[in-house]
């Protein structure tokens, strides 16, 4: 170089140092951009694969992360290849971005004159010394997609079980058909369907693409319901529906069923279903009854001695396979497990129990058991109650691989299941289980049972619901329309014509303004209420008691009760309003002692005429407070918490028992008892206008 060149460089390098000027990147750089890795790049959302093209519906944006091993900024030039149709040459295109800092993502959208069909793609990165290597060098391999646009063939279905495309109505409620969906389109990965209309999407997967799929649907109610299916390729594109009607009739009956309601004396339980008798064991008998509220009339009457029991030499239920069982239950016991029904195994477990059990902590419990590979498959719900009926239903379901337990029509336990497929299957029991070893008998029932049911399918729940529902009784009914007057009292009669309500104080008939009918009880707050001249409700079991009231004045300081009852020492149950906080008050008192703890529910007060409602329900363990139909408060409330009030109902007042305290101004209408639970509908069927003397 000329001395003189080299003299201006050096002036010009000093002059700029002393004037604190950055120098340009290359003059301080030297090392070319990295070469990107595989595992930076991503086809639109999905990872790069150098191996097997990535389906796409629509030009990608390709991604990439960019690293300078001096930490200079860099720029993204990415490269598309492809093959057209009748030239000898790839086509390529390139595109470059703008510069961003070291390490940063860069994209860039394929344009949609990239045309269909595979494409491979590569990046690379660039700085002030110029492009890096580019992403598949070293034989790393070029990132690979397919664009395709074209839905994928509809599917075709077919089923060994159904019918499709028919007139004729199939009994498939609570069963599960077979259903085959394949197409004729090789890149199909998926199929979409729904089973009813409204029903949400599902998707079945092939093993391989373009193969077949058979799935095991069950309806969700009888009536013609819609089978669509649609077929779903590599890049998402979806097949225009294939859609059936089927046409579902209504639910089968039951396969086997011993109502249990035979003469005394007889040495057999008749069949109502299925034709085989159930034979009669030491230690049972007929002639119990059945449990009130349900067609079931009659019961068998176990003492729990070893070996008693009725069989029935049927395999009722195929326990490898869909089926349910159902029974009423009364138990005299619950400090042991005991067996309702069963069906006997081979040297092993038995097919299935239902019945009682005792869990770890000694509580008893209702329980639903199938054998499994490595022993016994039990869950477990409900409270059973010495002396109290209960409806118990288990439902096993090998295609959702569950077993579910209902008590009194509603869902108590559900737990994984699968019984084996070389389970043996044996002879049904009531009120007795063949003990593994399959000589010796064991968990003998002492009480009674009514009603036994076998199904070969699921029972729906709405199903189960009515089944085990059980009409509550009604005790007592004041409309409330008329008094009566004899020498010594005035009384408002029970619509049932027994006990009446006897009015005291200043309490009157009003016609002029009544709540619902033709006539109210109009009370003042000073002294007056009515109470009934017997017992009305067990308050040791379960019970509803529901009214209409009025109060006289707009949110009052005072307490006062809308109805009670009571034992020596205090209320069992008192529903009143509060005036300290305006409120509606549910007390549950947990025994017949003075100062006795006591669960309390509340709900807001408001202005006019209301309805309320409070149950306990002793299945349950729970007490619930209804304020113009619809539930307001509940709570747990335990069979050790609840006792029997033997008093009259207090309409009016309440107080320790025998009344006397927090007296109504108001008026108080259709005054109702219970023995047993109103379902949440007729509890808002009572509140709506009208009488309602059906309920």
């Amino acid at each position: 170089m000329p001395r003189s060149t080299f003299r201006v460089l050096t002036v010009a390098l000093a002059a700029g140092m002393a004037m604190g000027t950055s120098l340009p990147a290359f003059a301080v750089s030297g090392q070319r951009p990295a070469r990107p890795s595989l595992g930076q790049l991503t086809t639109g959302d999905l990872p790069c694969d150098a191996v097997t093209p990535t389906d796409v519906r629509f030009s990608p944006t390709l991604r990439a992360v960019l690293d300078d091993p001096d930490g200079d900024p860099v720029s993204a030039q990415f490269e598309v290849t492809w093959n057209t149709e009748g030239s000898t040459s790839p086509s390529r295109l390139r595109a470059a971005t703008s510069f961003k800092a070291d390490g940063s993502s860069f994209s860039w959208t394929v344009p949609d004159t990239v045309p269909e069909g595979p494409v491979s793609w590569r990046v690379r990165a660039k700085d002030a010394d110029g492009y890096g290597p580019w992403s598949d060098s070293l034989h790393q391999g070029r990132c690979q997609y397919v664009k395709d646009v074209h839905a994928p063939a509809a599917p075709q279905v077919t089923s060994p079980d159904v019918p499709l495309g028919s007139d004729e109505w199939v009994d498939a409620v609570g069963r599960y058909p077979a259903f085959t969906f394949a197409s004729s389109s090789p890149d199909v990965i998926a199929y979409r369907y729904a089973f009813g209309v409204g029903a949400a999407l599902a998707t079945a997967r092939p093993d391989e693409p373009g193969g077949p799929v058979t799935v095991r649907l069950t309806p969700p109610s009888p009536g013609v319901t819609t089978l669509e299916v649609q077929s779903v390729d590599g890049a998402g594109n979806v097949s225009e529906p294939t859609r059936y009607f089927i046409r579902v009739g209504s639910p089968a009956g039951d396969v086997a069923r011993w109502k249990l309601d035979d003469p005394v004396g007889s040495v057999s339980a008749e069949a109502a279903v299925g034709g085989i008798p159930a034979w009669v064991k030491a230690g049972v008998t007929f002639g119990a009854e059945g449990p009130s509220g349900t067609t079931a009339v009659g019961a068998a009457a176990f003492d729990g001695s070893y070996s008693a029991g009725l069989v029935a030499e049927t395999t009722a239920a195929d326990a490898t396979k869909t089926f349910a069982v159902s029974a009423w239950v009364r138990p005299e016991d619950t400090d042991r497990g005991m067996t309702a029904v069963s069906q006997t195994g081979f040297l092993a477990h038995s097919n299935f129990t239902l019945g009682t059990a005792l869990g770890e902590d000694g509580q008893p419990s209702f329980t639903f058991s199938l054998p499994g590979t490595d022993g016994a498959t039990r869950v477990t719900g409900g409270s059973p109650t010495p002396g109290d009926w209960s409806h118990l239903t288990g439902v096993y379901n090998p295609v959702t691989g569950t077993a579910q337990l209902y008590v009194d029509g509603a869902l108590a336990a559900s737990g994984g299941a699968a019984v084996p497929a070389d389970t043996h299957q044996g002879y049904l029991q009531i009120g007795r289980e063949l003990e593994d070893d399959g000589t010796h008998w064991t968990g003998a029932w002492h009480g009674d049972i009514a009603d036994v049911r076998v199904w070969d399918r699921i029972v729906l729940p709405d199903e189960i619901a009515g089944i085990g529902h059980r009409t509550p009784q009604r005790t007592g009914y004041w409309a409330m329309n008329t008094v009566r007057t004899d020498d010594s009292y005035t009384d408002t009669p029970d619509a049932g014509g027994s006990q009446s309500l006897i009015l005291s104080g200043d309490a009157h008939l009003d016609t002029t303004d009544p709540l619902t009918g033709e006539g109210s009880i109009s009370l003042d707050g000073d002294g007056d209420h009515l109470d009934s001249d017997g017992h009305q409700v067990d308050t040791d079991r379960s019970y509803t008691v529901t009214a209409q009231v009025r109060l006289h004045q707009w949110l009052p300081e005072q307490d006062m009760a809308i109805f009670a009852q009571g034992g020596d020492e205090t209320d069992a149950f008192t529903l009143r309003y509060r005036g300290s906080d305006s409120t509606w008050e549910a007390v549950f008192a947990h025994a017949d002692t003075a100062g006795a703890p006591a669960t309390t529910l509340t709900a807001p007060y408001g202005d006019g005429t209301h309805h309320l409602a409070l149950q306990y329900d002793s299945k349950a363990g729970q007490v619930r407070l209804f304020v113009d139909g619809t539930l307001a408060d509940s709570a747990p409330y335990s069979a050790t918490d609840a006792w029997n009030a033997y008093r009259a109902l207090q309409v009016g007042r309440d107080g320790d028992g025998q009344g006397g305290f927090h007296h109504l101004d108001g008026d108080v209408d259709e005054v109702r008892t219970y023995a047993g639970l109103l379902s949440p509908a007729e509890i808002h069927r009572l509140s709506e206008p009208g009488e309602h003397s059906d309920l």
